[in-house]
C-alpha cells in the first residue's frame, strides 16, 4: 500500500493550507511529519516525543556543519521539507545501524548524524561514488571531497566508503548483516534504485525503514512497494519511506 502525500490530503486543516499558500510551510510540514510517523513507526509513535523533534527543528539547534565561501549548499538539510522529514524519523526510530547511498557534499549525512548525535545512539555507513556529483551539483565548483561538510565532532559515527554502490552496497549488507533504516540518495535511474532497494530489502529489520530521496523520478519505488507488499509513503516534494513490516525477507 502507497500512501500519497499531497496538499490536498490536509483539507481538513485549512489554516496550515492558508499559511503554506502564503509561504509559511512550518505548519502543513509538521502535520505531514506526524502522519508518517504514525504510518510508518506504527506502535512505537510517540506524539509527546514527536512534538519536542518538531521543536528541535524550528530551535535549529544543530551542530554547524563545515562551509565554505558562505555558499548555501543543496542537500537534504533541516531547513527543507525532506530535511527535516530525515532528521524527524531517525530521532523517533533511533536506529542503531543505518546505510546510505550517496552523499556528495555530506548534507544529508550531517542532518542524519545530527540526529544520531541527539539520540545518543547509532552509526550510519555511507557509499558514494566520487567526484560523481560534486561536479553538477555544486553550484560554486568548490574542489572538496565526498562529505566534506561534516564535522570531526559527527564523524564517530560514520564511516564513508568510496565507490560504486553496484560493487560495495552487497559486500556492505554481508559484512553488517541486520540494518535499521536504508536511505537511498545516489543514482536515481530505475535501474539503480532496484538494484539498491531489492539488496537492502533481505537485511532489514522488522519494522525498519527503507527511504528514498527523488522516487517521482521513475517508478521504481512504488513498484518495489507494492512487489514487496509494503505499506509506504511518497511526498508531494520529491521523497518517499517504507516500512518494512515482517523484516530479514
Amino acid at each position: 500500500m502507497l500512501i500519497n502525500f499531497n496538499r490536498f490530503s490536509f483539507l481538513g486543516n485549512p489554516i496550515a493550507l492558508v499559511k503554506y499558500k502564503m509561504g509559511d510551510k512550518r505548519d502543513l510540514h509538521d502535520l505531514m511529519m506526524l502522519r508518517a510517523g504514525k504510518i510508518l513507526l506504527g506502535n512505537s509513535f510517540n506524539k509527546s516525543e514527536a512534538k519536542v523533534v518538531l521543536d528541535e527543528l524550528r530551535a535549529s539547534e544543530f551542530i554547524p556543519m563545515n562551509s565554505a565561501l558562505d555558499v548555501q549548499l543543496p542537500g537534504n538539510r533541516p531547513t527543507y521539507f525532506f530535511g527535516k522529514f530525515l532528521y524527524f524519523i531517525i530521532r523517533l526510530a533511533k536506529p542503531d545501524v543505518m546505510v546510505e547511498t550517496g552523499v556528495a557534499h555530506g548534507v544529508s549525512s550531517w542532518t542524519i548524524l545530527n540526529a544520531m548525535h541527539r539520540n545518543g545512539k547509532g552509526k550510519l555507513y555511507s557509499i558514494d561514488l566520487p567526484n560523481k556529483d560534486l561536479k553538477s551539483y555544486n553550484p560554486e565548483n568548490i574542489s572538496k571531497s565526498s562529505g566534506w561538510v561534516v564535522p570531526d565532532v559527527l564523524r564517530k559515527r560514520w564511516e564513508l566508503q568510496l565507490g560504486s554502490s553496484n560493487e560495495l552496497l552487497p559486500a556492505l549488507m554481508s559484512r553488517l548483516e541486520n540494518i535499521d533504516v536504508f536511505f537511498h540518495d545516489s543514482d536515481h535511474s530505475y535501474e539503480n534504485m532496484h538494484f539498491e532497494f531489492k539488496t537492502v530489502l533481505p537485511h532489514v529489520r522488522k519494522n525498519g525503514l527503507i527511504i528514498s530521496d527523488d522516487v517521482h523520478k521513475n517508478n521504481s519505488f512504488p513498484e518495489f512497494v507494492a512487489s514487496n507488499l509494503l505499506t509506504g509513503i511518497c511526498f508531494f516534494t520529491k521523497g518517499g519511506a517504507a516500512v518494512v513490516q515482517q523484516g530479514n525477507r
